[in-house]
């Protein structure tokens, strides 16, 4: 196994491949299998891979794919200079010089750590990928590279596109006015969504797919560290929080001042304390992960002063991931949900009751990594991006 730095980024890694990792997961997350999906029924729909959050390496119980950061960043389409770029940037390996002209380079030797990685094509075990040397990748580190101006000129392209701009208002809800107040760009192949700091410098961007058929539904461009988007302007004292950008755009465009967290297993505690004070609106997806994410989300909000928290339940008998976009696009007006809104105690309540094998332990907490992987394979807790059609 491939052995990283103490500061290893290994969620990051796997989020700018378009993997995301679980949030609540320790040691093993389980997800779906990203280097033969074909090989699964429904796409993996119950996750069969796991990925170690030490070291970075993945192993699919269904297919039997598996290998190390480089072999995933392969699977999912990088090159391996690429491939490289991307472990040094999130730490995940370290560049080493380059052998003196003079002298003479050591012998290669085999690596305990490298795996095999099934092919695409057929699912089975292919031949063995190695870690090649880091002292290939490019001299300087991946960093994050994207400024305002160059977000700036992806608004331009977007602004200067009215057919597509017609197609997001018609398919997704998204209004033209919202895209731009928000940066909201296209690069060409995908829609961009900027995630600034607290002074408003660009720290990462999110892209969107436009066809059904581009995947993973988001990839995060490298170096990106993610945040609430937008973060929280000071006049904003009631905001609903949603589940991704998709549905903050649909809600922006419906004149609600939503504030989206980049994906379920995305929150993070720290990111309660920008909302300290403020009267909240919690509204995930219809599914399992969404709302064991709502109460997970409830409580941080709760415990670090947020001045008032409800949950909404968008639709209590579906729990196929219908979600805000949906419920938008139906012709739905968010006034209406007054009579669905819960307490965090009370929404608890509400799953547990739904499902009484899960009552006390609606944020899926634990300490036996493998038993809580074995769970989240066995009860399907996976869920990518907010938007089933972005």
């Amino acid at each position: 196994m491939t052995s990283t730095a103490p500061g290893a980024d290994v969620r990051g890694f796997y989020l700018a491949l378009g993997v995301e990792l679980p949030g609540w997961a320790h040691t093993e997350a389980p997800v779906r299998c990203f280097a033969c999906p074909d090989a699964h029924q429904h796409h993996d729909r119950d996750p069969s891979c796991s990925v170690n959050l030490a070291s970075g390496a993945f192993n699919c119980h269904g297919c039997g794919a598996h290998g190390g950061a480089y072999d995933a960043a392969l699977a999912t389409g990088r090159s391996p200079r690429g491939a490289i770029d991307l472990m040094i940037a999130h730490g995940l390996t370290q560049r080493h010089p380059r052998p003196e002209a003079s002298g003479h380079a050591p012998p290669a030797r085999p690596r305990a750590g490298s795996r095999a990685v099934a092919s695409p094509a057929s699912g089975r075990s292919g031949a063995i990928r190695r870690d090649p040397p880091a002292h290939r990748a490019a001299d300087q580190h991946t960093v994050f590279a994207i400024d305002s101006e160059q977000v700036s000129a992806w608004v331009g392209a977007l602004s200067g596109s009215p057919e597509l701009l017609e197609r997001l208002g018609a398919e997704r809800g998204w209004e033209a006015r919202a895209l731009r107040e928000l940066g909201v760009g296209f690069d060409g192949e995908r829609i961009t969504v900027p995630i600034r700091a607290e002074h408003a410098a660009v720290q990462g961007v999110l892209r969107l797919r436009i066809e059904a058929s581009q995947r993973p539904k988001v990839l995060a461009v490298p170096g990106t560290r993610l945040a609430l988007i937008p973060r929280p302007a000071p006049a904003e004292q009631r905001v609903w929080l949603v589940e991704g950008p998709s549905d903050m755009l649909a809600a922006r465009s419906a004149g609600v001042p939503a504030i989206a967290v980049p994906g379920t297993h995305a929150w993070r505690t720290e990111w309660a304390g920008e909302l300290i004070g403020r009267r909240v609106t919690v509204v995930m997806d219809a599914d399992l992960p969404g709302r064991q994410a709502a109460v997970r989300i409830a409580g941080d909000l709760e415990r670090h002063g947020a001045g008032h928290v409800r949950l909404l339940e968008l639709a209590p008998g579906r729990d196929d991931g219908y979600d805000l976009s949906d419920w938008l696009r139906e012709g739905n007006q968010p006034g209406t949900l007054t009579d669905r809104a819960y307490t965090s105690a009370e929404f608890r309540r509400r799953l547990d009751t739904a499902d009484p094998t899960r009552a006390g332990r609606s944020g899926i907490r634990g300490t036996a990594a493998s038993s809580v992987a074995a769970a989240a394979i066995r009860d399907g807790i996976r869920r990518t991006w907010a938007c089933s059609r972005c």
